[in-house]
């Protein structure tokens, strides 16, 4: 296993962390209230002028939660409550969910949230880069597990560089941690293009944050069509698994063993070609 001990005592304290929350959160009526008002406190967030201070919170919590490297911040959440602010606004106007669904205003202030988070998103990724940088001086002065697995990581990248915007778009496109992958380039020796890197990766993250803001949509859906009623504690629960979803990807990037994997794989090609 390539992650160290103590990455693993960490992601065990946010694992547990999580389920103490969701337990506290079912057992305990006054944090469940507690929680339960504090989320629809920001449904107010995106009505009139207040719109511009969403779009700040959009960028800003992508930005921090794309920066933040091995410590994971919810900003899906802030994205879920912006939406569903946006949603309830709708929905005081008297229109039912299939006239909000064909209200093309509706879609266009969901969509710019998330193209704003986006941006925040791709700009964050330059902090993973820089750590990158830093992180490759250590390489050659000591010896890190942790950190020459990271590496090996982005060689998947940096093996195919034709291909390899591709792979840094699907990387951001896909709601799992990344920053391996950055912090792998800034590692690389290659010379990188990095603000065509961040513009893929800006396409990317577009997916990632759209993806965000219509889950709420998405479930509300999901539960209207099979007669399953939606309430803030079901909206709780789901959220809940969808961080400990994150926090089991992000740890599985960390722990596989990249370098060994790759040796297999150029043994392979080298056998098959002769």
């Amino acid at each position: 296993m390539a992650i160290s001990n103590k990455l693993i005592v960490v992601f065990t304290f946010f694992y547990l962390g999580v389920i103490l929350y969701l337990i506290l959160f079912l057992t305990v009526p006054d944090i469940q209230n507690a929680i339960i008002k504090s989320r629809n406190e920001i449904t107010g967030l995106t009505e009139g002028s207040n719109y511009l201070l969403a779009l700040l919170i959009s960028f800003f919590i992508c930005l921090i939660g794309n920066a933040s490297i091995g410590f994971p911040i919810p900003y899906p959440f802030i994205l879920f409550s912006l939406s569903n602010s946006i949603y309830i606004k709708y929905s005081n106007l008297g229109l039912a969910l299939g006239e909000i669904l064909l209200n093309g205003p509706f879609w266009l202030e969901i969509l710019i949230i998330a193209v704003i988070g986006g941006i925040g998103s791709a700009i964050g990724e330059l902090v993973g880069f820089l750590i990158g940088i830093g992180a490759k001086k250590v390489v050659k002065r000591t010896h890190s597990k942790t950190l020459e697995n990271v590496q090996g990581f982005g060689k998947l990248v940096l093996d195919h560089p034709k291909s390899m915007h591709l792979y840094i778009f699907i990387a951001a496109a896909l709601p799992i941690p990344d920053d391996p992958l950055w912090i792998a380039l800034g590692m690389s020796g290659k010379k990188i293009n990095f603000p065509r890197c961040i513009l893929w990766a800006w396409a990317g993250k577009n997916v990632t944050t759209i993806f965000y803001v219509t889950f709420p949509i998405l479930i509300l859906l999901g539960f209207t069509a099979t007669g399953i009623e939606v309430s803030d504690i079901s909206s709780v629960i789901t959220e809940s698994i969808m961080l400990l979803t994150t926090l089991a990807i992000m740890q599985f990037i960390l722990s596989f063993n990249w370098e060994k994997y790759l040796t297999k794989r150029s043994e392979k090609r080298l056998t098959n070609s002769k």
